[in-house]
């Protein structure tokens, strides 16, 4: 009895954890499209759209899954150059990659 206790208010102690993580995404997210939505930043399909565009991320292949870093305003776009995945960081504000991994 006592070790079903002890699980059950660890559980109980994980999503409680996870909620307020859960729910600041989604406040991100909104944020993110209330700024798109006034022109504040770029749409996202328009961004990789340019990315896409751009040598030499036209000749790779897009792999989806952006992560936003609402903090610097920076999307991580994911491309696969061959055998190899390249991530390109792409300030929302203005559409100008800012970095490369590798």
């Amino acid at each position: 009895m006592f070790r079903i206790l002890t699980i059950t208010l660890a559980s109980v102690s994980l999503l409680a954890a996870g909620v307020p993580a859960a729910a600041r995404g989604d406040r991100d997210q909104d944020n993110l499209r209330d700024a798109a939505a006034q022109g504040q930043v770029i749409p996202l399909n328009r961004l990789i759209a340019e990315v896409k565009s751009r040598p030499p991320y036209s000749g790779m292949t897009y792999l989806g899954g952006p992560q936003f870093d609402a903090g610097r305003m920076i999307y991580a776009l994911k491309f696969m150059d061959g055998s190899q995945v390249v991530i390109v960081y792409v300030d929302a504000r203005s559409g100008r990659i800012v970095g490369r991994k590798p």
